[in-house]
């Protein structure tokens, strides 16, 4: 009796793990169960700096630091845990002068496709913001992408901030590191983020766990900014949620907080989902990326007459197909109610 048991487990047991890990490879994927696992059954990893040149992220979040992650659990968390670190410069981002020469080629046809077809959404920026002669400044590098884009657009200067410096073979982009920006004290008339600021602070690509990084990232980015600069910024937008730790996602309780010192002038977004609290209806964990074009200020949040502008289609069809005046109004009426309550 004992032998057919332990048959019949023999068999059930690798089919029950078969099963368990096809449902988690459709719902997270290959790389996100293994390390759901392991998240599971390991302590969470020590963020000293015992590594070069970064210490690895942790696999879940310290317990002393949930709280401010959460905004006091206000927040939810789902696991999705990535070790993006460049070690010993293996893997950097190399942009040659071939591959630049290519990118602004490409751009001239219009079928320049890094950011897929979100690049509608780049060109009607750069036709309704000209870089010509002006300073630019491109937070995080993963390509050619921002940097490539500015220099197209006749910027007069850009320059490259990263973890991970990457090389960037064109006279006009001059990359440097965090520490080498502070000490250079550039004040710039425009800045890009574009899937960078969600990611400070979470130690995916090296960088020190700081529950607000992504604020202290956007409070740089207001610094190196010349008066009414304008950042160009990207970032996933939904329900509030924290996929840890490959990024956030920002509704209703932490982007007022992300745009705090800023007034968002437009919001570009090539999606045509039209429901009633878009993005911010959109299922937990899933977001959409747009562009909102930000201008810096010298107040916490602008005047309420600003925010309650009642926008028109006929600056839509002006400003661009992508130019999403009905997001806008959305997220001036999130800063209007952070106002009112705070």
């Amino acid at each position: 009796m004992k032998s057919i048991l332990r048959k019949i487990r023999k068999a059930i047991v690798p089919l029950a793990l078969l099963v368990v890990r096809v449902i988690f490879r459709l719902m997270l994927g290959d790389e996100s169960f293994a390390q759901y696992v392991k998240k599971r059954v390991s302590p969470p990893i020590d963020v000293s700096p015992i590594n070069v040149p970064f210490a690895p992220p942790p696999n879940i979040i310290p317990d002393k630091l949930i709280g401010d992650f959460t905004l006091n659990r206000e927040i939810p968390v789902l696991y999705f845990y990535l070790d993006s670190r460049v070690l010993d410069n293996q893997a950097v981002v190399r942009n040659t002068r071939k591959k630049y020469k290519e990118t602004f080629k490409q751009l001239d046809e219009r079928s320049f496709s890094y950011y897929g077809n979100d690049m509608q959404a780049f060109y009607d920026v750069m036709i309704n913001y000209p870089f010509r002669d002006k300073t630019v400044l491109v937070w995080g590098l993963a390509g050619c992408n921002c940097e490539a884009m500015a220099v197209w657009n006749n910027a007069e200067k850009v320059y490259v901030v990263d973890y991970n410096k990457p090389i960037c073979d064109h006279e006009k982009i001059e990359v440097l590191s965090h520490d080498e920006l502070e000490s250079k004290q550039i004040r710039t008339d425009f800045a890009f983020s574009y899937s960078s600021f969600e990611h400070d602070g979470l130690g995916r690509y090296g960088d020190p766990i700081n529950p607000f990084g992504d604020i202290k990232a956007m409070s740089d980015a207001h610094r190196f900014l010349k008066q009414d600069g304008v950042l160009f910024l990207g970032v996933p937008l939904g329900k509030d949620c924290l996929c840890w730790n490959a990024h956030r996602i920002y509704g209703k309780h932490r982007l007022p907080l992300l745009l705090k010192g800023w007034q968002c002038l437009d919001v570009f977004d090539v999606n045509v989902i039209y429901t009633k609290n878009y993005p911010f209806d959109l299922p937990l964990g899933t977001h959409i990326q747009n562009l909102l074009a930000l201008r810096k200020t010298d107040k916490d949040f602008p005047d309420n007459d600003i925010l309650n502008v009642n926008t028109d289609e006929e600056k839509t069809t002006d400003r661009g197909k992508t130019c999403r005046l009905d997001v806008l109004k959305r997220i001036n009426e999130i800063i209007l109610n952070t106002k009112k309550y705070t």
